[in-house]
């Protein structure tokens, strides 16, 4: 009797229709899945395969089934795999770009093939280009290949609570350049490599790193227990890529002393009274522009009736309820271990107008010093939705808010902006409100001012600034100070520019949406004139 040689599917050919899947492929990576909080307890494992065309697929294997395969399974081997089950590929972060996913349970049968290779490690190199073209918001792990010219020395930073090691790695490519956040023990790995003797700088692999976006650059980082460094590996690709780096004229046979200490993160006065925009609230509601600004404002509410914790998965976003199992849409996947978190919502007043602010985790720490874990332990036996001490005595305070203000995010939460960080120091506050008081103009009074232009108007003398300007110069100022110089003859002389003109009894909302659609450049419809007349405030020439 002849026997037929199994045959076996590409990893290209899956797809959810069929269910007797057969596979001959190679084991790349596994690692264990687990929250920062609880590194020593896995939730699932997952796996990256590749096959003969070096296409790649991921296995998620659940916690049940964890030590049937973990004990037989080694990286660099091939396996015969079958009775394995498909699923679509979701998620945050993707280890491999197929569509589909497998998942291994208690049928799934896994065959050691002994004498067979299938080369490569499954490598799918990306550029420095690619990576800066998605923003900081790729969905995908990537593998990066470049030499290694700057390291930052190790730091310790605190995350959740948690002190994490960093180190920070410049790594260039013949497109440019990228920066590298090493975490953890991967650190250890470095390390190690840089006590050994060096000859130029090295080349470094990092598979399956995340893409971030750190203070507006994009740049990539390790995956807890996923991510692999290889450095100088004897490989084709590696040595052509040497080779492509003296076409483009970049130095690799330099010392590698000339790694040197990386910049430091701006200082919490220099993020305060130097990076960002200084805004009011009311400026706030005005802007049509989007990114990072600074408010100094005093809590005048907590609100009572908006939940002030969340149950969040390991991502940091909150999970819904679905059929009786917490599930993460961004993660696409059911969530077993959660954390609570803080999401505080605040009525702030910075003396002229109010707004909503969003309170997350980090910061309310720093503030009531207590994670919110502990917080429900001290409410204990108290009545739901009773809000903790600490967090009431919130009220009244006055701090420094770097607010991020998007369309998006007003859209999705209600007119109610997220605060990035906060700043409680009184050194700082007492300088911010002096650059304040040096820069911000005061509020003008318009209706007094332009009383006057109206009524010019009503008796048919026209809209004539230059007319009217000195009779008005006392009620309408020209801010800030500095814009404005004395010319030879006593003369004053302002700046160009523009003011919009409120209509009385209007909140900053209200102010935002009806200046919505309208240009700026055309001024705005002054309340009760005629629907031809706009008027458009220039600095003018005060003749004295």
């Amino acid at each position: 009797m002849v026997m037929v040689p199994a045959t076996f599917h590409k990893i290209n050919s899956i797809c959810g229709r069929r269910q007797n899947w057969r596979l001959k492929v190679k084991l790349v990576r596994v690692w264990n899945m687990c929250v920062v909080a609880t590194p020593n307890d896995p939730y699932a494992m997952q796996m990256v395969f590749v096959d003969e065309e070096g296409r790649k697929i991921e296995v998620v294997v659940q916690k049940q089934y964890m030590k049937k395969f973990a004990q037989c399974l080694v990286e660099g081997e091939v396996y015969r795999i079958t009775n394995f089950g498909v699923s679509s590929n979701g998620g945050k972060f993707r280890a491999a770009g197929h569509d589909y996913k497998l998942s291994f349970s208690a049928c799934t049968q896994v065959t050691l093939c002994h004498g067979v290779f299938i080369p490569g490690l499954g490598l799918s190199l990306v550029k420095t280009s690619a990576i800066k073209k998605t923003n900081g918001r790729s969905v995908y792990l990537v593998d990066f290949m470049g030499v290694v010219t700057i390291v930052s020395k190790e730091l310790n930073i605190n995350r959740e609570g948690r002190q994490t090691r960093l180190m920070l790695i410049d790594l260039v490519d013949e497109f440019g350049k990228i920066r590298c956040a090493v975490f953890g023990d991967l650190i250890n790995v470095f390390m190690e490599f840089l006590a050994l003797p060096q000859h130029g700088l090295p080349v470094m692999i990092i598979q399956f790193a995340r893409v971030n976006l750190y203070k507006w650059e994009v740049g990539i980082q390790n995956v807890m227990n996923a991510s692999k460094i290889l450095w100088n590996p004897d490989i084709p690709l590696a040595v052509d890529f040497k080779n492509s780096l003296v076409v483009h004229e970049i130095k690799t046979d330099v010392s590698i002393s000339t790694i040197t200490d990386r910049r430091r993160a701006p200082s919490m006065r220099d993020e305060f009274l130097k990076l960002y925009p200084k805004k009011s609230i009311g400026q706030l509601y005005d802007m049509v522009e989007e990114g990072f600004f600074i408010i100094i404002a005093t809590i005048s509410e907590i609100v009572e009736d908006f939940k002030w914790w969340y149950m969040a998965c390991s991502c940091m976003r909150g999970v819904s309820f679905v059929d009786g199992v917490h599930f993460c849409e961004d993660c696409n996947r059911h969530v077993f271990y959660m954390t609570p978190r803080y999401k505080v919502k605040l009525v702030v007043c910075d003396g002229n107008d109010n707004a909503h602010f969003i309170l997350w985790d980090l910061d309310c720490y720093s503030l009531v010093n207590k994670t919110r874990r502990q917080m429900l332990d001290d409410l204990e036996g108290q009545p739901i939705g009773l809000f903790p001490e600490e967090i009431m005595n919130l009220v009244g305070k006055e701090m420094l808010f770097r607010i991020e203000s998007s369309q998006e995010d007003l859209l999705t939460f209600e007119n109610t902006f997220k605060i990035k960080k906060v700043c409680c120091d009184v050194d700082i506050l007492a300088e911010y409100k002096d650059q304040v008081t040096d820069e911000t103009p005061l509020k003008l009074n318009f209706a007094a001012a332009f009383t006057k232009i109206l009524d010019a108007d009503a008796n048919g003398e026209g809209l004539q600034l230059s007319t009217c300007c000195k009779s008005i110069a006392t009620e309408l100022e020209i801010t800030p100070p500095s814009c404005v110089a004395s010319s030879t003859n006593g003369e004053e002389i302002g700046s160009s520019g523009k003011r919009d003109i409120e209509e009385p009894d209007e909140t900053p909302l209200e102010r935002k949406k009806r200046g919505q659609g309208q240009s700026r450049e055309s001024g705005e419809k002054l309340n009760g004139a005629s629907d031809s007349l706009y008027v458009n405030i220039t600095y003018f020439v005060i003749c004295k």
